[in-house]
């Protein structure tokens, strides 16, 4: 149950960075949605 535990609390504290940072940089999340889908198609391409 310590995993879990663990697991759980890495989870909420990457969350309630991602919800600081987007409050703070509104435009980032938009910025990372657009740069994912840039390398993922670039990923695809290699295979």
């Amino acid at each position: 149950m310590k995993v879990v535990g663990f697991v759980s609390g890495i989870a909420v504290g990457m969350a309630a960075a991602a919800a600081a940072v987007s409050a703070m940089y509104p435009d980032v999340p938009k910025r990372m949605r657009r740069d994912s889908k840039h390398v993922w198609r670039s990923v695809s391409k290699m295979f």
